[in-house]
């Protein structure tokens, strides 16, 4: 696994295609939501989600939070099979929309609505494929 991507930080096993628009939002999104995390939790840098979630941890600020990503968060995206993600206009297009909605709370004014927009992103991603699937499949 190469530690060069945002994917692999989350533990995920993501390759990316070349010249591919969404496997770049995707990473886009997840460098994004590392980037948040880090921000939210006041930690400089970390390795993985799992280091990071042990320097959260130890500094004892939302435990609940940390709890669902480690619980529920990390869970639901290792589920997904992102080698075969769909390659249409719409999933493009909600990855990118939750990438601009994570971006206007990078101001982290109001810092728990960073907290549900990441939550909102890694619980959406799987249905967004689906409902794309439904599109390709003309079941819509």
């Amino acid at each position: 696994m190469n530690s060069a991507n945002s994917a692999t930080w989350f533990d995920l096993d993501f390759e990316t295609k070349p010249d591919n628009d969404i496997d770049e939002a995707l990473l886009r999104l997840f460098d994004l939501m590392k980037k948040s995390l880090h921000i939210y939790f006041n930690i400089e840098n970390s390795f993985d989600i799992h280091e990071f979630l042990n320097n959260a941890t130890a500094k004892n600020v939302d435990n609940s939070f940390i709890e669902w990503i480690r619980g529920k968060g990390i869970p639901r995206l290792k589920k997904i099979d992102f080698k075969n993600v769909p390659s249409n206009d719409q999933f493009l297009a909600m990855i990118e929309y939750d990438e601009h909605c994570l971006k206007c709370e990078m101001d982290f004014k109001e810092p728990i609505e960073v907290r549900s927009c990441i939550i909102t992103i890694i619980n959406s991603i799987q249905e967004y494929i689906n409902i794309c699937k439904q599109l390709i499949k003309g079941v819509f």
